[in-house]
This record gives structure tokens, sequence and C-alpha cells, in this order.
């Protein structure tokens, strides 16, 4: 297993680990990473502030998707606060009155902000949060809190996200979903290359990976990107294995599980991407952004990368608090065909700025977290030559 800080010393460093060579001609593909939309959507944040934020990405990455030729998008979850399949929830007390509000608002936030993405045709895939459960933050009629332990329920997420929605249902790179409806995977191109992804729930049970195993062999050949909720921790040292906070009870598996079982059986998948985690906040500034590498069966690297910005509050004048939770931050995966390589970068839309640019600690810690380039791994650089 390697890990970020000692493995990024430098590109030549990098590149020389797996023997890619580097060309200097170059046909470069785009994959985004969108994640944990949470405080953009919240409808207890400061709105239409967050709801503008959301709204400006998708634009983004509408507006900029020929110059990068953008191949795809993926979502690692929580796209609201307030899953709440009841669509109420209350608040805590103040001054003895406690307030309600309609939890639908929320999701029709990013029903908006997401259409600006899917009129450009662009794939892209999204998975369920914790926050997105039907469960999470449930409030009864009578006042009285629901049982959001364990997560459960994916009734709304199917009506706004799911395989028979307006997103999905008849798009010819969507090819299906598990029967509960929170997973599904896509296909997309770089070139003429085509690529599966993974869309997965938090934690999946055997039953989710048994489907997901049979997508796999359903498309013999293609490489395997997978995104899911929780993955790892900001330091990367571990993975988030969080399982009994969120699915006591339950069938689910926790990350480490999921490797074991599934990830490393499969040498086609050659990255999992994820959210969720991130620092405690100091100032408006947390870290949610790693990279770990393990060895799978065959002994080829698989890259698993969090990006998680939802503490970030510093908004374009540099104040903590005057952003919504994640200041318009995306992670971008530019894919070389030619160099055979992927660079990482960060960039925020609200601020018009890369994070890591020129030494600079943009999340407090190394800038070579943000700005970074990988060599395609071997599951990939088989396909392309194929």
């Amino acid at each position: 297993m390697i890990r970020f800080r000692p493995f990024l010393t430098s590109l030549a460093a990098t590149v020389t680990l797996f023997g890619a060579a580097v060309d200097a001609r170059a046909e470069v593909f785009t994959v985004a990473v969108v994640s944990d939309t949470q405080h953009y959507s919240n409808i207890q944040a400061a709105q239409p502030r967050g709801e503008d934020t959301f709204v400006q990405q998708m634009t983004y990455l509408a507006d900029t998707r020929h110059e990068k030729n953008l191949a795809f998008v993926t979502f690692v979850g929580d796209i609201v606060q307030h899953g709440d399949g009841q669509f109420r929830t209350r608040t805590d007390a103040q001054d003895g009155v406690y307030q309600t509000f309609d939890t639908r608002a929320e999701w029709d936030i990013a029903n908006r902000a997401i259409q600006r993405l899917a009129e450009t045709g662009v794939p892209f895939g999204m998975v369920p949060g914790n926050h997105d459960y039907d469960s999470a933050y449930w409030w009864s009629e009578n006042g009285g809190r629901g049982e959001p332990r364990p997560l459960r329920g994916g009734r709304v997420w199917g009506l706004y996200f799911g395989p028979e929605s307006r997103f999905f249902a008849d798009r010819p790179w969507y090819g299906g979903a598990s029967p509960n409806g929170l997973n599904s995977y896509q296909t997309f191109k770089l070139g003429d290359h085509a690529i599966l992804h993974l869309s997965l729930e938090m934690d999946p049970p055997p039953a989710t990976l048994d489907w997901a195993q049979g997508v796999l062999d359903a498309h013999p050949g293609m490489p395997v990107m997978m995104t899911t909720h929780e993955w790892l921790r900001p330091d990367a040292a571990e993975r988030s294995n969080g399982l009994a906070d969120n699915f006591p009870g339950a069938p689910n598996l926790s990350p480490d599980q999921v490797w074991d079982r599934f990830i490393r059986r499969n040498p086609r998948i050659f990255m999992v991407l994820c959210g969720h985690n991130y620092t405690r906040p100091i100032d408006g500034v947390s870290n949610g952004e790693n990279l770990r590498i393990d060895a799978n069966d065959a002994g080829d690297p698989v890259y698993q990368l969090i990006q998680d910005y939802q503490g970030n509050t510093r908004g374009p004048d540099g104040a903590a608090g005057s952003a919504n939770g994640g200041a318009g931050w995306l992670r971008f995966m530019a894919f070389d065909t030619e160099a055979k390589t992927i660079h990482f970068y960060t960039y925020s839309t609200l601020l018009d700025r890369y994070a890591g640019r020129n030494g600079e600690a943009t999340f407090g810690v190394e800038p070579q977290r943000s700005d970074f380039t990988l060599p395609f791994p071997p599951q990939l650089l088989k396909a392309l030559s194929d």
C-alpha cells in the first residue's frame, strides 16, 4: 500500500514508479467529481447563496464541456442535507418553540442545479450519501423523532435520481440500476475506448456486491471506475469503517470488507472515488483530499481518492462563513491518452482559482494533494492498447 504523502514527491518519481512513458502529444478527456453538495442545498443554510453556488458549478461544467472534453461527471453523495422521506424536519428548540420546514425544498434545489448538467447530454452518475436516505432527519407527525438508524429507504432518492427519473430514463449511457434503485452503472468513452463506471451505495450489503459483480461479468474487458460515498479518511491511513454508526444490525459491509470481497478480486477496477469525510474546519478551511494506493490480487495498483470540500466556507472575500460549505470546489481528472497520465486538479467556480498551485497549501496540507499527476494504471493501459 502506498499513501499520498510519501508517494507524490514529484511527477518524475510518480511516472517512474509504474514505468509510464510521457509523450508531448496529448488527447485529453476529463472526468469531474462533485462532492457533498449538502450545504448548497441545505434549506437551513444561507439561501439562495448555496443554491447559486450549486447552479454555478453545474453551469461551469456545461460551459466548459467542449474545452475540457468532459467525458463523465460523478457525484459522491450527500446531495442534500436533510433526506427525510417524510418531507418534513424539525429543528432544535429556540426559545421553547420548535420550527419545522419542508425538506422537499432541498431536493428541488439539487434537481434544478443538476438539470443544467443533464441538458448537455454529458454522462453522469450519482450515489446516495448518509444524508440522502429516507430515514435521515425524519420527524414524525406528532413531533417525535423517527428512527434514523439504521439508514434505510430510498423512496425520495428514487423519485429524484433513480433509474426512472428524468435524468436517467432512456439515456443510452445509463446501463441500469440494482433492485433497490440505490446503485447503478454507466458507460462513457475515453476516445474510442469504453469505461464502465459503478455508482454504489455507501457500505453496500452483500446483495449489492452480487449485483455489481453481475454488471462487471456482463462487460468483460472494460476497465472499471467506482464511486461510493464513504471509503477513505482524510489522512488516508485507513479506510472509513463507520459501519456501526450508520447501519447497526444491518448486513451492510464496511469499506475494508468491500475491498476484500469485491475490489481486490476484480482486476479491472482501477479507481475508487468517495467523499463523506473532512477535517475539522479552522477559520473556514478544511481538508478532504487525499490519495491511497493498494495493490489488488493481480498486483496492480488501485487508485483510491477522497474529495470532500464541505468544511470550506471562505468566499470571495476570504472570510470564514462567507460561502456555504464547499465554496464551489470541484475535482477534475484529465486523462491524457497519449501521455498515458491522469492529471488531478481542484478548481473553485465560486473563487475562480485552483488549489495547490505555486506551492499553496490551499486546504492547510501539502499542495500536491490538490494538484498531481499519476500514470495510467496497468488496467487502463491494457484496455487502451487492445
